[in-house]
């Protein structure tokens, strides 16, 4: 006899102390509206896929874009003829051999204008490039590669005396590229190369154009020294005849150190000396002043003697004592005794050569 309790179904042997009966439990109805498994063909549907394989999916084509008609973009242009040289005169100056020299404190000296100078850096070193002391930077340098190089200014010295540098630092081994830097007097055009661990620490460069300009204004300068010193030789008869003065007594019985004539412009005072003279030792002149004798700057050019002022009375002296010979100048304009007691140029005749 069955009986229910409690929405379990329970057989009558429970209750006569027969073994535990299975607990059964209720499935619920599906609710209403959830198809059922058994509606969908999984099975079926797996054997097709496997069967026939879905056509593969196209894929949206790339746009292209058409050139408009007459317009032809060229991947290379061919050049003329000039242009080639051009590129071959460009390359032997950039294979030009270039070779360096030692310089002062571990730098390599390039010559500025002669071939491409190389400067070979190094990750995690830094590179010097140092330009002529004085010289100016203008603008900012230019530089093939500016994402894996890095540029900064330097400078060294104070003033005028100021040299500009320019420090490279390659972020990686294995570039080449090339630097312009321009200046107030001139640029420089570089080639750059990364290495692993090889660098130059210190580049710098000789100006040979410069020396030679340097050179020249020195000789120029020389040029000009000379013809002034010629210039003041020479008195043009034209411009200065009315301000000449002739009147000179010259008083020697040595014609070796007797002047040929003396004459002044007002301001200098010219002796013109024998054609040997400049073979000759020379006299020392002597001028007789408030003070008595003393000696007198003059400068002496091949048989002229210049002296840079006027004088009344003076002598030519050669040798030293009662042996020293002696031509004796006297201006017109001079009131003094011609006779003085004792010897006026005594204490002067050891002083010989004066300033010339």
């Amino acid at each position: 006899m069955n009986r229910v309790l409690m929405g379990t179904v329970v057989t009558a042997g429970v209750l006569l102390g027969q073994p535990k009966p299975v607990e059964v439990k209720r499935v619920p109805p599906p609710a209403e509206g959830v198809p059922s498994p058994e509606k969908y063909p999984f099975g079926k549907l797996i054997q097709t896929l496997e069967a026939d394989p879905p056509p593969p999916v196209a894929l949206p084509r790339p746009v292209v874009a058409v050139e408009p008609e007459g317009l032809a973009v060229e991947k290379d242009v061919l050049l003329p003829e000039n242009a080639r040289d051009a590129l071959a005169v460009g390359k032997a100056w950039m294979s030009e051999k270039h070779t360096p020299a030692p310089g002062k404190d571990g730098r390599v000296l390039y010559t500025y204008g002669s071939g491409l100078p190389t400067v070979v850096c190094a990750p995690l070193r830094v590179c010097v490039v140092e330009l002529e002391a004085g010289e100016r930077v203008v603008g900012e340098p230019h530089i093939g590669d500016a994402v894996r190089w890095i540029i900064a200014p330097a400078g060294a010295g104070q003033g005028e005396a100021v040299t500009p540098m320019i420090v490279l630092k390659p972020k990686q081994a294995g570039l080449d590229t090339n630097l312009l830097v321009t200046t107030d007097r001139r640029a420089y055009y570089l080639r750059l190369i990364s290495k692993p661990e090889e660098y130059l620490a210190r580049v710098a460069f000789a100006y040979p154009d410069d020396e030679v300009r340097k050179w020249q204004v020195h000789l120029a300068q020389e040029e000009q020294r000379r013809k002034a010193e010629r210039d003041a030789v020479q008195v043009s008869p034209v411009e200065s005849l009315e301000s000449l003065y002739f009147d000179y007594r010259i008083d020697s019985a040595d014609p070796h150190i007797r002047p040929v004539r003396v004459v002044d412009d007002g301001k200098k005072t010219f002796i013109q000396m024998t054609p040997d003279a400049a073979h000759r030792e020379a006299p020392v002149l002597v001028v007789i002043g408030p003070d008595g004798a003393e000696m007198v700057n003059y400068r002496v050019k091949q048989d002229m003697y210049i002296v840079d002022r006027l004088f009344e009375r003076g002598a030519l002296l050669l040798g030293v004592g009662k042996k020293a010979q002696r031509a004796e100048i006297i201006r017109g304009t001079y009131r003094g005794k011609l006779k003085l007691k004792g010897d006026p140029y005594a204490t002067v005749g050891a002083k010989q050569g004066g300033l010339r």
